[in-house]
């Protein structure tokens, strides 16, 4: 009986330390949770935890800077993880620890710029000269016949080009990674505005305007890039009439079928065989950008009573439509910048990093009037009259 008794003992004595250690997962799981949900609907809560926990919040004084001279009126981008500075006919590429890594001789004098993660394409405007920059090396330079208007680069380093000044409206000449040209399409009714390759490089997208009759129409041509080559008659493969008065600003692909087009008052969705219609501008809206990757962000305002508004920003999935929603600051924003999945707002007093589901990701107090941001996958650059204040994101 006695051993009987010692066994039911011993039975228990294990028993409870698992019963305590279940207790304190629960707990940490209870913890866990409290935290979460304050840390999403407490923004003083959030806005501490951002800053003396995660770090979310920098300014100047810790961070990298590159030295500039606004009087040589510099051209300033980023790519993924390196701000490109060109200035005085020298590009230099400098890392996010604000060190020169490479310094190439470009001759242009009023540079058209593009950029698409690690290739940079510089043109002159209006002139004739092309080069392609793969991540921190020269890889290609060339000339065109007639006057670059406008540049594009995909993700893979091919190069749309449109050309004016022919005996056409307009010349798009395709490029490949390596500086072979592929093709051109000459326009002799429409001015090319604008234009962008899918990732797969099989189908070169567009934006046409014709301004010949009394009611302006855009057109988007979307043209099989095998086409060209075994049945050029037929490599336009669809061709998109858009409403009266509407010109088209910007085409983005946002995977290998879909070109989301921008419109004077409303956003496409145009495909090798049909289109649909993404969103319809209004005067609640600020801002629209399609520049990030199968999103469409907004900024909008809302009236919160007698002149005055609050901010909200919307990312649209261009892909299945879905929508979301995300509160401002009662300020309304001066400029944004998208890439990728993230997005850069400007208050003026504050600018705020984040990515397209609205979860922040740097904040910074600037400490003067701020000319310009440049955003990239991995990078951005705040940039100052004589200098550049560099994130890492």
């Amino acid at each position: 009986m006695n051993n009987e008794e010692n066994q039911i003992k011993n039975e228990r004595k294990r028993r409870l330390p698992s019963f305590g250690k279940i207790c304190i997962l629960l707990l940490i799981i209870l913890v866990i949770t409290i935290v979460i949900a304050r840390y999403i609907a407490d923004e003083n809560f959030r806005q501490s935890i951002d800053s003396n926990i995660f770090h979310k919040e920098v300014s100047s004084e810790n961070l990298n800077t590159i030295e500039i001279n606004s009087e040589y009126n510099p051209t300033i981008v980023a790519l993924n993880n390196n701000i490109a500075v060109l200035s005085k006919s020298v590009l230099n590429i400098y890392n996010s620890s604000g060190k020169v890594i490479n310094s190439i001789n470009i001759n242009l004098y009023s540079p058209l710029k593009a950029s698409n993660g690690n290739y940079l394409a510089l043109a002159e405007s209006n002139g004739n000269k092309l080069y392609l920059i793969k991540n921190s090396s020269l890889a290609w330079q060339t000339k065109v016949d007639g006057t670059i208007s406008r540049i594009n680069v995909n993700d893979n380093g091919y190069v749309s080009v449109i050309v004016t000044n022919t005996t056409y409206k307009s010349v798009i000449i395709l490029f490949d990674n390596n500086g072979n040209e592929l093709f051109k399409t000459y326009l002799s009714q429409t001015f090319a505005i604008c234009s962008d390759l899918s990732p797969d490089n099989r189908y070169l997208a567009i934006g046409e305007v014709d301004y010949s009759s009394t009611i302006i129409k855009s057109f988007v041509r979307i043209i099989s890039t095998e086409k060209v080559s075994t049945d050029p008659n037929n490599s336009t493969v669809n061709r998109y009439e858009s409403e009266a008065s509407e010109i088209i600003t910007n085409i983005k692909y946002a995977d290998k079928q879909n070109a989301v087009c921008m419109f004077t008052s409303y956003i496409q969705n145009i495909t090798p065989t049909g289109d649909n219609r993404l969103f319809e501008l209004n005067n609640d809206t600020i801002f629209a950008d399609i520049n990030n990757t199968s999103t469409i962000t907004l900024v909008e305002k809302q009236s919160s009573g007698l002149f005055s508004y609050d901010y909200q920003m919307r990312t649209i999935n261009t892909l299945n439509n879905s929508n979301s929603l995300f509160i401002l600051s009662n300020s309304m924003p001066k400029t944004i910048e998208c890439i990728s999945n993230k997005v850069c707002i400007n208050y003026g007093n504050e600018i705020q990093i984040t990515n397209t589901k609205g979860w922040l990701l740097k904040r910074y107090i600037p400490h003067s009037e701020i000319k310009q941001i440049i955003i990239g996958n991995n990078i951005a650059g705040i940039i100052y009259k004589d200098e550049i204040d560099i994130i890492s994101i």
